[in-house]
């Protein structure tokens, strides 16, 4: 059945198509057994899966698994549509007649149902249907003008050509910047396409086969100004007689020999034409894309095998006389069974982890002043492959060039032949050694000689399993009594109701920093919606004792994901804060002198202080030594002279440095709960230092 059922998909060409995209293929619903005998008579457009829509739809596993990656090398035009939505089916035919015009030049065509796909018209910004949006490069960018008013496909033909990023298709005026961009071959390791027109503007058609082979081949396109002195030059100069052809050029790395010529082409012969001459005589493995299409995957009965001079980047002479052999050999480069054999050559220092399988090899031996060696590869698999390391076979001197080329071209024959193999890796070898030993086994060891060999093994091996057990269980006991007892000892209560924990100091240093200039961004400036940065001030002389006890108050929040931990040198970034205080002092009406109060604020009286900064919503609270606020003054509505003058002498008392963080844990817990206010600001001060 399955096997029918594959038959039958790839017979089927709208089968194919489907399943290429979504992976998986719709079986046509039955009408004959339909109570609805009149459904077509009557139009239900709504829900209905026969529409023009459903032929393209995609999903959100298509577009983040296909789609995304394609959008770099071919744009996606996508309609979002809804089964309740009357004015989608009505824009159907006109977008039809868009899908006919730009499919064939090789726009990716792409429909998304609100009702069953929201989610990726929300990840793609669609808020409402229908929507018409071009996905490339990575990004949507969605068509603005009214779709209610449009008769024709003409606009979405136009909003389509703009859309396309102009990089990939350089405009050439001149004879000069056409040499330039002929010569660029060598640097650039890409054939050079030349379109040639006497249209002003370059039809989509090559804007989007730029775009298509761009990892390969550069693009240019000259317009046959027939009033430019500069523009006739060209003319001679590439031999453009006809004034209403379009001509495509294509120049690899013999420039000097004149490129292939065609005139009005179909979308179809310039992408085979471009595919048949996509990369120069001798290419450069410079990419995982170069890798890939030079030297693809092949099965046993059809090997396509891959000789890489493997050279320095200063290593000119011998890249040189191995184009001329390639050159002059193009139409004998194959094996002697058939197998087709690509030349090409890597760099040795650029391309290093391709080459680092093969470092152990170069380590034995170092390369030579004139010869070079050659890595015959054939891959099995994406990530899988076997080699031959050919020795210093190719020779940089010129009188010897031809021996060197009947030698190279020996070697391929004893290689394609089978009588040089490809070695496997050491551990294909061993696993075959293994498995060939097993077998060996199993056939000639019989049942009395097999079972006192496994017995013993198997008493061998519980013997070594119970003795385990027994050292574990003991090691468990000592490991319970050594807690037990760091637990009394750790159990010892402060004043303030914590218990003792005391990391180390060496600990804490990768989780509290020093908010200065280069820790702005990271510790408030850039901070991420819901994490939060509690940062202590100090001075010189309590940085050493104030440090040591925040860090034993922020110690259980230290594996917190949303917290940062730092310190602020108040003598060095003191007018940071005054200008954090300006925002949220009361005072008078005038600037000046709330400016003026915060500037007063004396250094030595914000030691202990805690800022804790949200950088995402402009907001802080603080916490502040103090045992009393000046808000209490008046809290009972007392004349009594004592209440004043206690109040005197609790606001004239100033804590101990050790003391000043005592009040810290409480307010943690308060904060926490949400019972700490916030301060909003409209924004954070960059004077640090």
């Amino acid at each position: 059945m399955e096997i029918q059922q594959a038959y039958e998909i790839l017979s089927d060409p709208y089968k194919k198509e489907q399943y290429d995209k979504s992976g998986t293929v719709s079986d046509p619903i039955n009408e004959d057994d339909s109570f609805h005998s009149f459904q077509d008579f009557f139009g239900s457009p709504f829900f209905s899966t026969n529409t023009f829509f459903s032929k393209h739809r995609i999903t959100m596993q298509i577009f983040l698994h296909s789609l995304q990656e394609k959008s770099f090398s071919q744009p996606i035009l996508i309609f979002a549509y809804s089964g309740w939505c009357s004015l989608c089916f009505r824009l159907e035919p006109i977008w039809k007649s868009a899908v006919e015009d730009l499919e064939p030049l090789g726009y990716a065509i792409g429909t998304v149902n609100a009702m069953t796909d929201a989610n990726l018209l929300e990840r793609m910004r669609v808020t409402r249907v229908p929507s018409i949006l071009v996905f490339v490069e990575g990004r949507a960018i969605h068509y603005r003008d009214p779709l209610i008013s449009m008769r024709t496909f003409i606009s979405l033909r136009i909003f389509a050509r703009d859309v396309l990023p102009s990089s990939f298709l350089t405009r050439i005026r001149d004879h000069n910047g056409l040499k330039r961009f002929i010569d660029q071959w060598e640097s650039t390791n890409k054939i050079s396409v030349l379109i040639v027109s006497n249209k002003e503007d370059p039809r989509m058609r090559y804007m989007l086969a730029a775009m298509k082979f761009a990892n390969f081949a550069r693009f240019a396109y000259v317009y046959l100004d027939f009033t430019s002195e500069t523009i006739r030059k060209m003319r001679e100069a590439l031999d453009i007689d006809c004034r209403d052809c379009e001509n495509v050029f294509i120049f690899n790395d013999f420039p000097e020999v004149f490129g292939f010529l065609f005139t009005q082409i179909s979308m179809e012969s310039l992408s085979s034409f471009i595919e048949n001459n996509l990369h120069l005589v001798l290419p450069r493995l410079a990419s995982q894309a170069h890798l890939d299409d030079l030297c693809p995957i092949s099965p046993r009965g059809s090997r396509k095998l891959c000789a890489i001079l493997a050279v320095d980047s200063s290593d000119l002479k011998h890249i040189s006389l191995l184009r001329s052999f390639v050159s002059s050999q193009q139409s004998n480069v194959n094996g002697a069974n058939g197998e087709q054999i690509r030349y090409t050559y890597i760099f040795l220092g650029k391309q290093r982890d391709f080459i680092e399988p093969f470092l152990k090899v170069l380590k034995k031996k170092g390369l030579n002043f004139e010869t070079r060696d050659f890595i015959v590869l054939w891959r099995i698999e994406y990530d899988r492959a076997r080699f031959v390391w050919l020795r210093e076979i190719w020779d940089s001197n010129e009188s010897t060039f031809i021996e060197s080329f009947v030698f190279l071209k020996q070697k391929m024959d004893e290689i394609t032949t089978g009588t040089v193999k490809l070695d496997p890796s050491w551990f294909t070898r061993l696993a075959r050694s293994a498995v060939r030993l097993g077998q060996t086994a199993w056939f000639h060891l019989t049942k009395e000689e097999a079972l006192p060999v496994l017995s013993a093994v198997g008493t061998f091996l519980i013997i070594l399993l119970f003795g385990y057990g027994l050292s574990f269980t003991s090691r468990n006991e000592e490991r319970r009594k050594y807690s037990r007892v760091r637990l009394k000892e750790d159990d010892q209560w402060h004043r303030d109701g914590q218990l003792h924990q005391t990391p180390s100091s060496r600990s804490m240093e990768s989780l509290i920093h020093e908010l200065r200039a280069e820790t702005y961004f990271g510790l408030v400036k850039l901070l991420k919606p819901g994490c939060r940065s509690i940062i202590v001030l100090v001075d010189e002389k309590s940085k050493n004792i104030l440090l040591p006890q925040f860090a034993c108050h922020i110690w259980p929040y230290r594996n917190a994901k949303t917290f940062s931990f730092g310190y602020l040198m108040v003598e060095k970034n003191l007018p940071w804060f005054q200008k954090l205080l300006e925002f949220i002092i009361p005072g008078p009406d005038d600037s000046e002198s709330s400016e003026q109060s915060g500037k007063n604020i004396n250094p030595s009286q914000t030691v202990g202080t805690v800022l804790v900064l949200c950088g995402w919503k402009l907001y802080f609270s603080i916490y502040h030594p103090m045992f009393s606020s000046p808000s209490r003054k008046n809290f009972l509505d007392s004349d009594d002279p004592d209440v004043s003058e206690e109040v005197q002498i609790r606001r004239c008392y100033k804590p101990r440095v050790e003391d000043v963080l005592n009040g810290l844990p409480n307010w943690l817990d308060r904060l926490f709960e949400g019972s700490i206010g916030r301060y909003y600001i409209p924004e954070w001060p960059d004077n640090l230092r």
